[in-house]
């Protein structure tokens, strides 16, 4: 478990799960897929400069969701 949060504060771990989210995406011709990414690679940010993993985590559901979700309105 202490191995896992070790690695959880490392910018290079969230960078890689950010290029592994945006290569499948593009493979798979997913559109979110490069949202989706830049969100994971905005939670790695976070923990780079001193955040705790859950409020980067945090960070990480709240831009799939800005991402996932659609807009409101006539459309």
């Amino acid at each position: 478990m202490q191995y896992f949060f070790k690695r959880l504060r490392e910018p290079s771990t969230w960078l890689g799960l950010a290029a592994l989210i945006a290569g499948g995406g593009q493979l798979a011709k997913i559109n979110e897929a490069s949202a989706v990414a830049d969100a994971v690679a905005g939670a790695g940010q976070a923990v780079a400069s001193g955040a705790d993993p859950l409020t980067a985590g945090a960070l990480a559901v709240g831009g799939l969701v800005a991402a996932i979700m659609r807009e409101r309105g006539d459309g």
